[in-house]
């Protein structure tokens, strides 16, 4: 499943989790997506917690630096690094 958080920040496009969804389809997944709100927890425990109780067993994680050079991790992915209950596969 891929899952939006909606409620941190707007989102520079609504389309983007179904295009994600899209390209995975076309290499033969079953995907579908979704939104979560994280109302007053941190992003990253709303979306161990939402995996959790989907059943999921692995979240997979894009990350980014926020610096060119340094390797400065955001919010959202410092809170999923930081606080786990669940595997995470992070890709840079």
């Amino acid at each position: 499943m891929v899952v939006s958080v909606i409620d941190e920040k707007p989102l520079p496009g609504k389309e983007i989790p179904e295009r994600l969804a899209d390209g995975l389809r076309t290499r033969g997944l079953t995907v579908e997506t979704g939104s979560i709100q994280a109302g007053d927890r941190l992003i990253g425990a709303a979306l161990q917690e939402h995996s959790l109780k989907i059943g999921g067993k692995l979240l997979v994680r894009w990350i980014w630096s926020l610096t060119g050079r340094d390797f400065v991790l955001g919010g959202a992915t410092e809170g999923v690094l930081t606080g786990l209950l669940i595997p995470v596969l992070a890709s840079h």
